[in-house]
């Protein structure tokens, strides 16, 4: 997906502070705001989309926050005596692991729930690492708990297009079971994962591990030749008085390969 700017009119409608692009703006560029503050006091925000850490990845923050300190602290709001983070859950949970009691970050006060929900997907969105499945269970989450009252008005407020959403939602439709398989592979196309929705269940598996390698076209290919019925599915050859025809799109790198060398050996035979 395209990033493009984000816009936060719909921000606007359900603050009446400034635009929530603005208030991330000030607070990122006041350095007398950073505070220390303890990591016991910090709470998840209950709409944060990055579900897992890979613990590998986690270490790696973990060396660098070690070696270089905390470039960028966290964002906080504040709600009476409760601390919920809005961006950088990942560097307060590298900061627990290297045993810091403290982290720097940087408060923000009255922000209204809907701002709660929003600004972490805003984050969340601009990582090239997020996972699709984690999105489409924020979305979903922010949806049902009407803190938007649809997904156009989702939509608008994160800066995504409407089709986009609307098939990163209907990732979720998918059996559980390939849910986990396709978050294991870190595979991420929506509009392929949004086509395989229209495939038997029974296939969908053994389908989703023949194309996950391949490119969209291929794999958007694959599964429309799944939806054929049998009768109606296309001939790999197809042969005609003075020509052989062999498609093989859709076929793995390996597959293809073996039948590049068998028309290799053919030709040889032919003499061309």
């Amino acid at each position: 997906m395209t990033r493009k700017k984000i816009d936060y009119s719909l921000a606007k409608k359900i603050s009446q502070n400034a635009a929530l692009t603005e208030q991330l703006h000030v607070v990122e560029q006041n350095p007398e705001s950073v505070i220390e503050i303890p990591l016991s006091k910090l709470q998840t925000n209950p709409y944060q989309p990055r579900i897992g850490m890979e613990s590998e990845s986690l270490k790696e923050l973990s060396d660098s926050i070690e070696a270089n300190g905390l470039l960028q602290p966290i964002i906080v709001a504040k709600d009476g005596d409760v601390l919920t983070i809005i961006a950088g859950h990942r560097r307060a949970e590298a900061h627990r692991v290297l045993g810091k009691e403290f982290i720097k970050a940087i408060i923000m006060d009255k922000v209204v729930h809907a701002q709660l929900a929003l600004l972490p997907l805003v984050e969340n969105l601009q990582r090239s690492d997020m996972n699709p499945i984690e999105n489409a269970i924020a979305f979903k989450k922010i949806l049902d708990d009407k803190i938007v009252e649809s997904q156009n008005d989702l939509a608008e407020a994160i800066g995504v297009s409407k089709s986009w959403l609307s098939k990163t939602l209907s990732v979720l439709r998918l059996p559980p079971p390939l849910l986990e398989k396709i978050k294991t592979d870190k595979y991420s196309d929506i509009t392929v994962l949004s086509a395989l929705n229209k495939v038997d269940v029974d296939i969908l598996d053994k389908l989703y591990n023949e194309i996950k390698n391949l490119s969209r076209s291929d794999a958007l290919e694959a599964i429309k030749n799944a939806l054929l019925k049998p009768t109606q599915k296309k001939s790999r050859v197809e042969i005609s008085k003075n020509k052989i025809v062999i498609n093989t799109q859709g076929i793995d790198a390996d597959k293809k390969e073996k039948i590049d060398a068998m028309i290799s050996q053919i030709k040889y035979l032919l003499g061309n």
